[in-house]
């Protein structure tokens, strides 16, 4: 019966995903707009009357959108702290979070920016953001760097997402490059 019983929850969580993805598709595609229900059920392939099970409506199915994003910022984030080893050394975190965050811009711009308008007509869908944006910050704060400078690169690396979000193209990809290069550079150094 156990066996049985998480086979069934991989499924749920299976489908749920998939559903999530549909979603994400009618947003890149459509934009945010476009965005129901039906569409998403369409676009899964599945019965309104599925897509409902796991989401009873469009605030529901947009906030599981914003927590899954949170969610693969963060697994990013974690293969970024693996990769730096020693999070003991200044400025660990602080490269880590750098790097996955121009990561997490490159792969995810498009779904951010059709979320973005549905955030202009909830702003209570922005709260989960908020939250973990601020937990974020406060790690950053720990990292052993000068308070300062912690939030210079901060707001630096955080200007470089809203850019991309945005499409404000105020930079071309290699000046990106150049100053996630730059901002890594200052993690090393306590002037």
């Amino acid at each position: 019966m156990t066996e049985a019983l998480e086979i069934g929850k991989r499924s749920r969580s299976a489908t749920r995903e998939s559903l999530l993805n549909a979603a994400g598709e009618v947003v890149l595609r459509l934009g945010a707009d476009a965005l129901t229900l039906d569409a998403v059920a369409k676009e899964a392939g599945v019965s309104k009357g599925g897509l409902l099970y796991h989401f009873p409506n469009k605030d529901a199915l947009l906030t599981s959108m914003v927590a899954n994003l949170i969610a693969e910022f963060e697994q990013l984030l974690e293969i970024e702290l693996n990769r730096e080893g020693d999070l003991t050394i200044k400025g660990s975190w602080l490269r880590a979070y750098i790097r996955a965050g121009d990561i997490f811009d490159r792969q995810n711009a498009a779904i951010q920016s059709g979320l973005l308008a549905a955030f202009t007509k909830d702003s209570k869908l922005l709260q989960p953001y908020q939250e973990a944006s601020i937990r974020w910050h406060q790690q950053a704060c720990n990292c052993g760097l000068a308070p300062l400078k912690v939030g210079i690169i901060l707001l630096a690396a955080d200007g470089l997402s809203w850019n991309q979000l945005l499409g404000l193209n105020c930079i071309s990809d290699d000046q990106r490059s150049q100053l996630i290069e730059e901002l890594i550079r200052m993690t090393y150094t306590d002037e």
